[in-house]
């Protein structure tokens, strides 16, 4: 049974092969699932994004702990293929032996040097499963890395635009704390003529007051964003981080461009969390097969004396081979309760599965009704921007023609800088948005 998923105008049709009825070939193909990253961050047609986001990728110490772990789990499956293999070594030995009966008194040594031979005989794939199960481990540690990469080279990306945000409101607000301080003058000497009152004075002393501390709050800001840019680089703090303006970025997609919500099984959370299920599934066979019993080839040969000149003469040889099987008659509940344990496990696993689906089709609902309305927000403002410029100009005019003053025109360009910071916000949050819907949708919107 599908289960249907409204996204916009988008449709996801959950249908995870562990539940439906798919062949036995479909489901190799399903092992053979790999994670690319896709370089979305060269959409944004922007030379120093992407050498920042080459640079966290090569020394960003998160993903290297990611690849310290997946080397590890390789290492590990190593140590789980090798109990399939035959064990051989050598076992030299010496064991003094008295004899205290009687007259008959006696005194020799038990010398041996046997090449003994093991193998557990894998009848019922108990050691295969193991293995199976080891290369899973291996398979999730890949995609933990992808995950690493995937939230690392998103979060520069986000970072980034944010710093160029940070400059450009300094900027700005800078420029208007200046215009506000010759408001200030102008309006202090018209009071000081008895033009106007002192309310007006107070308001403007007030705004100034705001705008200092904004602009402090900005340069705390920018500080703080330079010190979290250079630790996800690796890189010692620099006070000037060279990027863009804001009008020289570019958004890589309009609300409007078609996405493939197929994407989202491309995820690597995804993909780990398919990939955990079918570990799961291999950890209950094993718990299993613990039932059942263990078979062994054991093979001896070597040299046995009791005097060590005769060690190494072919009267001395020994061999010796033969068979066994091991079972357990009790455990005190062990191997039942180990049972338990993994069933339980592998539903939890599936539940994960179902949570990390929903999840990932909430992020991409979340992420596109965003684009949508800061996009919105972008035009609109974009707009009110052409209408600032045309206030700002007329007002000059007026002033140099003798019939405006210079407050009207202080006033028009303070207007015009604090709407072109509301669109550098609604462009900035839109570029955001489609880092996140990069993310969302595991570093692409469409094949």
């Amino acid at each position: 049974m599908l289960g249907i998923v409204g996204l916009n105008n988008v449709v996801f049709a959950i249908s995870p092969s562990y539940k439906s009825g798919v062949s036995k070939q479909q489901k190799n193909n399903e092992d053979d699932k790999k994670f690319e990253l896709y370089h979305f961050w060269e959409n944004y047609m922007d030379e120093y994004l992407s050498s920042y986001v080459l640079e966290a990728l090569e020394q960003n110490h998160s993903l290297k702990i990611a690849n310290d772990r997946l080397r590890q789990s390789q290492a590990l499956l190593g140590t789980i293929n090798a109990q399939r293999l035959p064990h051989i070594g050598v076992n030299p030995s010496i064991y003094p032996y008295r004899s205290l009966s009687g007259k008959n008194y006696s005194s020799y040594n038990d010398i041996s040097m046997p090449l003994f031979f093991n193998w557990e005989i894998d009848i019922f794939g108990k050691l295969s499963d193991k293995v199976q199960s080891g290369r899973y481990d291996v398979k999730i540690a890949k995609e933990n890395v992808n995950i690493q990469k995937l939230s690392l080279t998103s979060e520069v990306c986000a970072m980034y635009f944010n710093i160029i945000l940070t400059d450009e409101l300094i900027q700005n607000e800078e420029e208007i704390l200046k215009n506000l301080e010759e408001v200030l003058k102008l309006k202090k000497q018209l009071y000081e003529g008895g033009i106007i009152k002192y309310d007006d004075v107070y308001i403007t002393e007030y705004e100034k007051i705001n705008m200092q501390n904004e602009l402090n709050t900005l340069y705390k800001q920018k500080d703080i964003l330079s010190h979290a840019f250079s630790f996800l680089r690796a890189v010692a703090p620099k006070k000037s981080i060279y990027h863009r303006t804001m009008d020289e970025t570019v958004l890589p997609f309009l609300p409007d461009a078609e996405i493939n919500s197929d994407l989202i099984f491309n995820r690597p959370d995804v993909i780990q969390a398919e990939y955990a299920i079918k570990k799961a599934a291999f950890d209950v066979k094993v718990a299993k097969k613990m039932f059942l019993p263990s078979f062994n080839l054991n093979e001896i040969v070597g040299f046995e004396s009791f005097k060590a000149g005769r060690l190494f003469n072919w009267e001395s040889i020994v061999y010796q081979f033969g068979a066994g099987l091991l079972f357990d008659l009790y455990s005190g509940g062990y191997k039942k309760y180990f049972l338990k344990y993994n069933k339980e496990l592998a539903l939890e696993k599936l539940h994960k599965y179902d949570y990390t689906i929903l999840d990932a089709v909430r992020e991409v609902e979340d992420c596109l009704s965003s684009y949508k309305t800061d996009y919105k927000a972008y035009i609109d403002f974009k707009a009110m921007m052409a209408n600032s410029q045309h206030y700002y100009n007329v007002a000059n005019t007026r002033y140099l023609s003798g019939i405006g003053n210079r407050i009207d025109v202080l006033d028009a360009r303070r207007q015009y800088l604090i709407n072109e910071n509301a669109t550098n916000k609604a462009k900035t949050a839109s570029l955001i948005d489609t880092v996140s819907l990069y993310k969302a949708l595991g570093s692409r919107i469409h094949e």
